[in-house]
């Protein structure tokens, strides 16, 4: 028996995780009579990699395809094609006899830790079960031990071990599912909307814990979650996905100061800031984008770029023809004809571009106003 331990993964050549030309389809709902539909191509050829000791973040609207592709890489999910690699080996489809091992490898922090805690166990049974489990350490004292360094570890003292979860807060629920995560020292944690369902001071409170932990441990961390300012903070690397697809990946920091897709723009520009006049800015660039368009189905993907009917800066070229991957300024990539087409921006920022557009847009309907009212 080994007995676990807090101390730091061990290291790893190149990526920890490498996801490569993932596509998912799910099967179209069945008629009674007639033809079966198209099915649901809920990821399309997505790739992007984590290193270890650091955090990708994946950010989107409800519906791009984030939460599937951490399905994919747990395994939750057949997958159409590619490939999906943990330390260099390839889990596309884990052997029976090698899934306890994966499943120590990789946890999950969930949306709702209400409903993925046992209500009828203790603490105690809850970060416990997976140390017996991968490591044979009984219910105990020095069972007990662990739990208690644990909960040390996510900042919860160590009388929680007999709480129920009923009895916590949500945010004291969620470091006790990241605390279970740690129980069996995995290498890569995904986040999935961990933070969404808790308030803002909460939210803070448990993306200082998930910090801390990467530093004291070297876990890495896939953090998904809706809102773009919080996942800048707790991510290193940033992917942005729309509707299946990653259009634009890279440096976290880098993509939020410079966004290089007009989606990208749009989700920060709807980000509140407390400054009236940045404020101001941000209302008028977001209503250059077309909000009330409705997104094509993921049944039903047109040809071109998804984004095509609610961007303000689309080219007949993205009606026709999705853009593959061009090199960014920010080191990762974005897919958006701009960058190959008309301005022809090279990987650099999207913004004074957008606003140009938006200002010269503006100028034109004050034009016809005014012309109207002089007529």
């Amino acid at each position: 028996m080994t007995e676990p331990s807090l101390l730091r993964s061990q290291a790893v050549d190149g990526p920890l995780l490498e996801v490569d030309d993932l596509h998912v389809q799910f099967a179209g709902r069945g008629r009674l009579f007639g033809t079966s539909p198209p099915p649901v191509r809920a990821v399309n050829g997505v790739s992007f990699s984590i290193a270890p000791e650091r955090t990708f973040g994946l950010v989107g609207e409800s519906g791009s395809g984030k939460s599937t592709i951490a399905r994919a890489i747990l395994q939750l999910v057949d997958i159409a094609s590619g490939t999906i690699r943990l330390g260099g080996d390839d889990v596309t489809q884990v052997q029976r006899k090698d899934e306890l091992k994966f499943r120590k490898n990789v946890q999950a922090v969930l949306q709702d830790p209400f409903s993925s805690l046992n209500q009828v166990h203790q603490t105690r049974t809850i970060v416990g079960d997976g140390i017996t489990r991968h490591y044979g350490l009984k219910p105990g004292a020095n069972r007990d031990e662990r739990i208690g360094r644990l909960l040390d570890a996510v900042g919860l003292s160590r009388e929680f071990i007999d709480r129920y979860p009923y009895e916590m807060s949500g945010g004291q629920r969620q470091r006790i599912s990241i605390a279970r995560a740690l129980a069996v020292e995995p290498r890569l944690i995904i986040a999935d909307e961990a933070t969404s369902a808790l308030d803002v001071s909460i939210q803070s409170q448990v993306i200082n814990v998930l910090r801390q932990i990467q530093d004291d441990s070297g876990v890495s961390f896939l953090f998904i979650a809706h809102d773009l300012e919080v996942v800048k903070h707790v991510s290193h690397d940033l992917g942005v996905m729309y509707l299946g697809y990653l259009v634009e990946k890279g440096d976290a920091n880098a993509i939020y100061d410079a966004p290089t897709h007009p989606y990208t723009e749009m989700l920060i520009a709807s980000i509140p800031m407390p400054d009236p006049v940045v404020q101001a800015g941000r209302r008028e660039l977001r209503q250059s984008f077309d909000n009330d368009a409705e997104p094509p189905s993921p049944a039903n993907l047109p040809p071109g770029c998804p984004f095509e009917n609610r961007c303000p800066v689309a080219m007949d070229i993205c009606r026709e023809v999705m853009p593959d991957p061009t090199p960014a300024h920010h080191g990762g990539d974005v897919r958006c004809h701009l960058h190959t087409s008309g301005p022809e921006l090279a990987g650099e920022s999207v913004v004074e571009f957008i606003k140009t557009k938006a200002e010269s847009r503006m100028a034109g309907s004050q034009r016809s106003q005014d012309k109207s009212l002089t007529s």
